[in-house]
């Protein structure tokens, strides 16, 4: 859904402009009404807004000048007058501002309608010029930093969704993104963002399939560390709670499951006490710390399991376990499901595939 403005200084002229048409039916949703251009204004600095309707004449700022600073705010956000016939020199002069319509008073619903779906249009060739497909190499990473944050401006939250199966061929309304091929196509990841980090969406509106969310970090600067971020919760099948500290948790052992380590020397990396650090961490889980380990490495080792050629007890100690007879229980208790039937089920299904690793990141931490 694109986010839209309302602003006109008569509420019942708000009203009937909200109320004219469905407007979600047409891509939009009304993120507020505003009675005056200073409102408006303020809002489109604040939050994220992808297009305006405003009326012409108002007490403070006119429409005019509102389409004006806002182009200056953001060039990008698609406004459109909504004033009387009188009005036409001022509408002229406000299309010159760059407006991209012109609505006349009183409304008709034909035409609200035309208009929205032209609107629409716009902002949905605009965003589709926003997606980018690179190939993933280190190097690549600051230049497309750089163009995350021209598409993405601050105070936006990014985060990465990841996900090895290609399913970003079809968006209905995406956000803007970034697409990283990484060898061919075996990995994808997109980058997401909202204005609100904890309303945004968990993956791209209009796609279908699995997909894992990093962390939310304040702008895409840390494109490496978030592709890690997302890659690490696909490999452990887990998601990050909303509490950074816990999440923080979450990625540490999710990238360092096979190694041991004591919940003392978890909780001195993380400055806290041992006693708090699991309160902590089940509160916002609903797992303790070794339980969440342990299904983190049994579900990597799903994965090394569908997707490599290696034996069962190399996979074992890969993955943390250091007795493949207690691994192939836990395996056996978590999924019921051996070990060895479990990669012929998923070889017979035609899942398996040559083993492959994120290229520049750490070779332990493997794709689904």
């Amino acid at each position: 859904m694109y986010r839209l403005l309302l602003v006109d200084d008569e509420p019942w002229a708000l009203t009937g402009l909200k109320e004219i048409i469905p407007w979600d039916v047409h891509g939009f949703e009304i993120a507020a009404l505003c009675k005056n251009a200073e409102e408006a204004l303020e809002l489109c600095g604040k939050t994220v807004i992808h297009a305006v309707f405003t009326d012409i004449r108002m007490p403070g700022m006119n429409g005019v000048k509102l389409i004006g600073k806002i182009k200056e705010l953001k060039s990008d956000v698609e406004c459109v007058i909504v004033s009387a016939y009188s009005d036409f020199e001022a509408a002229r002069e406000a299309i010159a501002h760059r407006a991209s319509g012109y609505l006349l008073k009183p409304l008709e619903e034909a035409e609200v309608r035309k208009t929205a779906e032209r609107i629409k249009a716009l902002l949905d060739e605009r965003r589709s010029k926003d997606l980018i497909l690179i190939p993933s190499d280190r190097d690549s990473f600051g230049k497309v930093s750089e163009r995350i944050g021209q598409i993405l401006p601050l105070p936006w939250h990014c985060a990465v969704l990841f996900s090895d199966e290609g399913l970003f061929s079809s968006f209905h309304n995406p956000p803007p993104l970034v697409l990283l091929t990484i060898r061919g196509a075996a990995v994808h990841a997109a980058i997401v963002s909202s204005a609100e980090k904890n309303t945004a969406s968990a993956k791209p509106e209009g796609t279908q399939g699995e997909f894992f969310r990093g962390r939310w970090h304040e702008g895409s600067g840390e494109l490496e560390s978030m592709l890690m971020e997302a890659s690490v919760a696909g490999c452990g099948n887990f998601v990050y709670t909303e509490n950074p500290a816990v999440s923080a948790i979450q990625f540490f052992i999710g990238k360092n499951h096979k190694e041991n380590f004591s919940l003392e020397e978890l909780a001195s990396r993380f400055s806290v006490s041992k006693s708090y650090i699991g309160e902590l961490f089940k509160k916002y889980t609903g797992k303790t710390i070794v339980r969440f380990t342990g299904m983190v490495r049994l579900e990597n080792a799903c994965r090394l399991l569908e997707y490599t050629e290696k034996p069962v007890k190399e996979i074992a100690d890969e993955t943390g376990f250091n007795d493949i007879s207690y691994f192939c229980r836990s395996f056996r208790q978590h999924f019921g499901i051996t070990p060895f039937a479990f990669r012929e089920y998923r070889l017979n299904k035609g899942h398996f595939r040559p083993d492959f690793s994120l290229p520049e990141f750490s070779t332990e931490n493997r794709m689904k």
